[in-house]
């Protein structure tokens, strides 16, 4: 991260920051996880990067299942499915597929 903040690019910063919260997520630091997506949503929203922030949202909701706060998963992942929708962010599909799974019970215990 450092590396990247030196090179002062926010797309880099913000995909950095997306990557070490998963990895925290991972971890259950969820404390980090979650510091680490508020800083690249707030990069995403402010240099109106909507494919990073619909990213954030993925985040969030992944975040939030890992936490067992299904409600606020649920609320990321409706607006990260609405955005990515809208945009044809296709790429994204099959994470808002396997979240959606995850929300319903349906991938044990992934």
């Amino acid at each position: 991260m450092d590396g990247f903040r030196k090179a002062s690019t926010q797309e880099f910063i913000a995909r950095g920051l997306l990557a070490r919260a998963e990895l925290y997520c991972i971890k259950k630091d969820f404390p980090k996880s979650k510091h680490d997506l508020d800083e690249a949503m707030t990069i995403a929203t402010r240099s109106e990067m909507k494919l990073y922030e619909a990213d954030c949202h993925l985040g969030y909701a992944r975040l939030y299942l890992a936490m067992d706060e299904k409600a606020k998963a649920r609320e990321h992942h409706a607006i990260a499915k609405e955005m990515i929708n809208a945009m044809g962010y296709h790429r994204r599909d099959k994470d808002v597929k396997d979240i959606e799974e995850l929300l319903e019970g349906k991938h044990g215990d992934k």
